[in-house]
């Protein structure tokens, strides 16, 4: 395989959280694309699963922001090393007590239907959202009070409190809960995408196909293919199969399929993600209820054993924090986050179960990425610590009514990239018992940082917290992803995000 790209977090990057205003105005465009439009040519890709809206708010489902991410921006994107830069403003001011950011809005940016980017589209893109099926403004913006129009070219919004991550939502460059859209819109988005980025739409046939031609007007460099045409095919087979005949470029295979087609010459890039794989444990009732024994759980695992029997590899150990974050601890420096099997039983014994512990851990029958090799190492790794662990596959529906009423013991759960770290600490209301209140009191110092370093180190010990106590979850691994391509095909660099906008600066040979 191609060397990993290396991966640094958003809170990485120099972006001071303080009262100074960040002066982004005169920096490069947040994307330097390869080719720069001299290539005519029309790229083909194969995508696993069609989108089920185009509306960017109209889901919370990972896989629909690939689309989107082709056709809007939001005021800040990140970039893939991991740098929050401009997008669609040149600049950001945040208030002394944290309350207010204001926002200059890029000059001559337009919309795809030749609208002009002004403070009116940003106001009614955040009023809108509040009305989004899923509320993703709850979950991404919580203490948002509102966006006000301060006059054309400049926006404030209003905070209830602190929120040291919401800038990082601000540049989430999947564009989720962050994407403009153009004041006036309506219920067509669902169908027909209407955005400031460098693609514009030009054909959609709902889980079939989708085709976007270069945006002319892009205010920033332009796509180096003159059309990107994606093909929704839900079987892995059939993408090996198109790629072969050159009837696609580009794939984005499976571990397996990876394999297989590197060793038949063509191009197979992998890439490090900041996506993680977790138990969820309901401490609501024994035996979880207890610490020692939840404690005892997280000493069962070999995480590195753990991703090369499930994966081949194709994964990391991870923490709370995923490995992609370059300030995170490694996962050896965090509490019961080691190997102990011997100790695990001593533990299980003293909570007054010599004879180990019996549980049922669920998880989704259908979701088939490595997860039962996964599953079959998990339940060897506990047997050998005293738990005796019955796998239940679920359907989705299913799982998810148990998960939400708290009706499991352990359950298998993943979580795509967020731009925030916060959300990859936070605790789920209504998945577990109650916050104790010493993490509270940590994760209420995070979200109150008032810099950039006051952040990370905020939600480090929010972290080594949760480890020591095994609460609210237990992260065992980041996934990798792969892309394949033949040779021909240039200027492929898949950022640990995953976002797709990295396919504005792929183009083909035309020899």
């Amino acid at each position: 395989m191609s060397r990993p790209h290396q991966h640094v977090s958003a809170l990485g990057s120099a972006i001071a959280l303080g009262a100074a205003a960040l002066l982004l105005a005169g920096c490069a465009a947040p994307q330097s694309l390869a080719g720069g439009g001299d290539s005519g040519d029309a790229l083909t890709i194969a995508e696993t699963t069609p989108p089920t809206s185009l509306d960017p708010q109209g889901s919370s489902m990972f896989s629909d922001r690939f689309v989107w991410q082709l056709s809007y921006e939001c005021l800040l994107t990140t970039s893939d090393d991991g740098t929050v830069e401009p997008a669609l403003a040149t600049g950001y001011e945040k208030s002394e007590d944290g309350l207010s950011y204001t926002f200059t809005l890029r000059e001559g940016v337009t919309f795809s239907d030749g609208d002009s980017l002004d403070a009116d589209d940003v106001v009614f893109t955040f009023d809108r959202l509040t009305t989004s099926p899923e509320r993703i403004d709850l979950e991404l913006f919580p203490t948002l009070v509102g966006a006000e129009k301060v006059d054309d070219a400049t926006v404030r919004f209003d905070l209830s409190s602190p929120d040291a991550g919401f800038v990082n939502n601000m540049a989430n460059p999947l564009v989720w809960g962050c994407a403009i859209l153009s004041d006036g819109s309506d219920d067509s988005l669902a169908t027909a995408m209407v955005g400031t980025g460098p693609w514009t739409q030009s054909a959609y046939e709902p889980g079939t196909s989708l085709t976007l031609q270069r945006n002319d007007d892009y205010w920033g460099e332009p796509t180096a293919s003159a059309q990107l045409s994606i093909l929704y095919m839900p079987s892995m087979a059939t993408q090996v199969s198109n790629l072969k005949a050159g009837k696609v470029d580009l794939i984005f295979p499976d571990q397996t399929s990876a394999g297989s087609l590197e060793k038949e010459g063509f191009a197979v890039e992998r890439t490090p993600t900041d996506s993680t794989i977790f138990l969820q444990i309901n401490d609501t009732k024994a035996p979880f209820d207890d610490p020692a024994v939840r404690q005892a759980l997280a000493l069962a695992f070999d995480r590195d054993q753990l991703a090369e029997q499930a994966y081949g590899g194709a994964a990391r150990a991870s923490g709370y924090l995923p490995p992609g974050l370059e300030w995170a601890p490694d996962v050896a420096e965090l509490p019961n986050f080691t190997q102990d099997a011997a100790k695990a039983k001593e533990l299980l014994a003293g909570a007054g179960y010599p004879e180990g512990v019996s549980a049922k851990l669920m998880y989704i029958g259908s979701y088939d990425y490595g997860t039962n090799d996964l599953l079959a190492s998990m339940q060897d790794q506990l047997a050998q610590a005293g738990f005796a662990i019955e796998l239940e596959p679920l359907e989705g529906a299913t799982w998810g009514d148990r998960l939400t009423s708290i009706d499991y013991d352990l359950s298998w759960n993943a979580q795509s990239y967020y731009s925030n770290p916060y959300q990859y600490i936070a605790p789920a209301p209504g998945r577990q018992g109650p916050v104790p209140a010493s993490l509270q009191q940590l994760l209420d110092a995070a979200l109150a940082a008032d810099s950039q370093e006051a952040y990370q180190d905020a939600l480090v010990a929010v972290e080594m917290h949760e480890a020591e106590i095994v609460y609210p979850t237990l992260t065992l691994l980041a996934t990798d992803a792969f892309v394949a391509h033949p040779d021909g095909v240039s200027g492929v660099s898949v950022p640990s995000s995953q976002s797709r906008a990295f396919l504005a600066g792929v183009s083909k040979s035309t020899d």
